[in-house]
């Protein structure tokens, strides 16, 4: 690859607009962010000259500038050649595909498990934490630092020198049509600042973080990534007023520059939040808004969801889940979603529909399951959903520790460790159990013993915001050789799940081995 192509990332708006002097201060503005967003793609491919960083630089920069401004036809043939020159960087697709898993993995979090409760809504301070922490973007993720794995796929050495011979032609380009359209220095970015801004992206401390943009905002008044940071850090520290008047300032100045732009659908999708968390009637315009920037930042689909689902606006916020789970984007969140949505809206169609998938079954906490359930008729209930349920808890009698006790174990999604548990032997309420966390899930150890005698026991759940679960266990004779457990006691008993209560609603379960002496 001949390096021409950093060139180039600033050329084509650039040139555009020597084709016709800009006469007003927005017009003159547009070109500094347009020299601002080309020198921050220099800057970080110098950085860090990969293949990955190429192609992510090629693929939000470059191929995502919007030509309408060009209408030089020399400007639109080197911008052509340009991308003849990329393409013969021969990143292969197995290449592509590895670096875009990477990309996908470094950006996860849990931002459904706060805004989409299967159940109640998150109550103020659960909800307050979430609107804290916001939707990411790939933005957020572009200033971190690159670890030694994602060096893989280096440029060579002379396409980085091509690369420092590049920058000074630029520099110079840049200093000729910043003079010729009378663009105020304190507008445009240098290396130096650059680097100052991703140093002060890595502060833990919000508030450290805040007083040092705010010290940079002189020379960053021109670039939109930098206000973003900003209403980024003003919103992790609870400062939602300010917070909301940035990404209003952010969508002013960055707006029009791309044909898909993941910052500004991250930052409108933010504000929505905010606004509906403030009580705001533009809400759900802005959440909408957020939607038309991009189709696949998945944490902004669901931001936007939660925000339309708040506001009975059901089948747009449908649509904006679906645009994740259609292309197979972050689908373990975007399940819990759509099966809060439906339950919330009372869908049980759809609800029935979706639980018969065991693949989503899979994603879907227990508790939520159960708490959906209760839409559906006791027979409406999935299959694959019971079978879950039944297969993903049991107990154990355990004489390890020289005292006989009862161990309720579960699978992860259980959640035992949200949960306050009891049980209850007849009319015996054994005390609290002792939770400790275990490679498979969790247990729950409870000081008693099953007596021979007992028929019927259960065991209670109760979670924060959602009705109480009570698993009802039956014991039966049990026939054939005794299994062999090391270390547990055996008994000539099966115990099984018979039903689930889920506050007034009641389920019954196929009858399938839960428990285990």
């Amino acid at each position: 690859m001949r390096v021409i192509l950093i060139f180039a990332i600033c050329l084509p708006c650039t040139l555009a607009q020597e084709t016709e002097t800009p006469t007003t201060e927005q017009q003159r503005r547009r070109t500094a962010v347009t020299l601002n967003y080309c020198r921050a793609s220099l800057s970080r491919i110098r950085r860090y000259p990969s293949k990955r960083i190429l192609l992510e630089e090629q693929e939000r920069i470059l191929n995502n500038l919007d030509l309408n401004a060009i209408r030089d036809e020399e400007v639109i043939n080197l911008y052509s050649a340009v991308l003849d020159e990329i393409n013969q960087t021969q990143i292969l697709e197995t290449e592509r595909r590895v670096i875009h898993e990477r990309t996908r993995r470094g950006m996860q979090r849990k931002l459904g498990t706060d805004l989409f409760v299967i159940g109640a809504h998150a109550v103020t301070g659960q909800l307050g934490n979430a609107i804290q922490s916001g939707a990411n973007s790939w933005w957020d993720y572009r200033n971190t630092s690159i670890d030694r794995d994602a060096q893989t796929w280096v440029l060579e050495r002379t396409k980085i020198n091509g690369i420092v011979e590049r920058s000074s032609k630029f520099l110079d380009a840049a200093w000729k049509l910043s003079r010729r359209n009378e663009i105020p220095d304190r507008w445009l970015v240098r290396t130096d600042d650059l680097s100052r801004l991703q140093k002060a992206m890595h502060e833990p401390d919000p508030a450290v973080r805040l007083r040092v943009l705010q010290r940079m905002s002189r020379f960053m008044e021109a670039y939109p990534p930098y206000w973003y940071y900003v209403a980024r850090t003003q919103q992790q520290m609870g400062q939602l007023q300010e917070a909301a008047k940035t990404f209003r300032q952010l969508v002013d100045l960055g707006n029009g520059h791309f044909r898909k732009d993941d910052m500004l659908a991250a930052g409108t999708a933010n504000l929505a939040m905010i606004e509906e968390y403030l009580e705001s009637p533009t809400a759900t315009r802005t959440a909408k808004k957020a939607l038309e920037y991009s189709t696949d930042s998945w944490e902004v689909n669901l931001t936007c969801a939660w925000v339309l689902n708040r506001h009975d606006a059901h089948s747009e916020a449908e649509d904006a889940i679906l645009r994740n789970l259609d292309v197979e984007l972050e689908e373990h969140q975007s399940a819990i979603a759509l099966t809060s949505l439906y339950y919330h809206t009372g869908d049980s169609a759809k609800l029935a529909k979706l639980l018969s998938d065991e693949t989503v079954v899979a994603r879907i906490p227990i508790p939520g399951l159960l708490l959906s359930a209760t839409l559906l008729a006791d027979d409406k209930f999935p299959a694959a959903a019971r079978r879950r349920v039944v297969s993903s808890i049991r107990v154990d009698t355990d004489r390890r520790f020289g005292r006989e006790s009862l161990v309720v174990s579960s699978a992860p999604d259980w959640k035992l460790g949200d949960a306050q548990l009891a049980m209850q032997i007849g009319d015996a309420r054994l005390e609290p159990p002792r939770i400790t966390t275990t490679p498979r899930g969790a247990e729950a150890r409870f000081a008693g013993r099953l007596d021979s005698d007992v028929k019927n026991f259960e065991v209670t759940l109760t979670y924060p915001n959602t009705p109480a679960i009570r698993l009802h266990f039956a014991t039966t004779e049990r026939r054939g050789p005794l299994p062999t457990v090391d270390l547990l006691k055996t008994a000539d008993r099966n115990v099984t799940i018979t039903a689930i209560e889920v506050g007034k609603k009641r389920l019954s379960m196929e009858f399938a081995p839960s428990i285990r002496r």
